[in-house]
């Protein structure tokens, strides 16, 4: 999802990494974080008001935004090493805890050599989707991602900050079909994603789509 604002661009500003190479598989290289650096991104999930919006973590290819896989993912603390599971969409996903906070292990998410990615935060919805939507999702996605981008951006984010209208449903791969609503119209498709705007939703309409949902990001129509 393309966000020209100014205030949501710095919500999604990109992070420094660490890359090194891994010993054992010359394909493959290690991203390394410290764990107070993932958790103070993904601290907001904790708070209540958007229980099925969160913020998720995603390492993007650097030539053309796409999602990098993660091959695996693991916390080390001195004699201390835990393996992650990492998500089918690729998520950089830690438990979030206070003493891991204060223990501050070393994160290494392992990638494609070749490559160079940054970190995105970004809104999503919590709901693992199967291959189709429905207009009363979106319905209560919308007020709770307006609630969580609102407090990522502070007090005076609401006097800048446009409404979040809708949503943008990824894929791993483009849509070959187009999508069409049951007035008839044409979803408008971005490569691997479409936008669904509610109001071009019928009350109790499902959307269908030919591929497995990614995930489910907030739309903010631009101005």
């Amino acid at each position: 999802m393309k966000l020209t604002h100014w205030l949501i661009a710095g919500l999604l500003a990109s992070s420094p990494l660490h890359a090194k190479q891994d010993a054992v598989e010359s394909a493959t290289q290690n991203i390394e974080i410290r764990y107070s650096t993932l958790f103070s991104k993904l601290k907001q999930n904790t708070k209540e008001g958007h229980e099925d919006v969160k913020i998720a973590l995603f390492l993007l290819d650097q030539r053309d935004g796409s999602v990098c896989k993660i091959h695996r993912g693991s916390m080390r603390k001195d004699a201390h090493f835990e393996e992650l599971v990492i998500p089918d969409n690729n998520e950089m996903s830690v438990p979030l805890d206070n003493n891991l906070r204060q223990a501050n292990p070393d994160v290494t998410f392992v990638i494609d050599d070749g490559i160079t990615c940054d970190v995105s935060m970004q809104v999503i919805a919590k709901q693992a989707f199967d291959n189709a939507i429905q207009q009363q999702d979106v319905a209560n996605l919308i007020p709770q991602m307006n609630q969580m981008m609102s407090d990522l951006g502070g007090m005076f984010s609401s006097w800048f900050m446009p409404d979040v209208a809708g949503v943008v449903v990824h894929f791993d791969e483009p849509m070959n079909n187009p999508v069409k609503f049951a007035n008839g119209q044409l979803a408008e498709s971005n490569g691997n994603s479409v936008i669904l705007p509610l109001a071009s939703l019928a009350d109790g309409e499902t959307v269908s789509f030919s591929q497995p949902i990614v995930k489910v990001t907030p739309w903010i129509p631009q101005a």
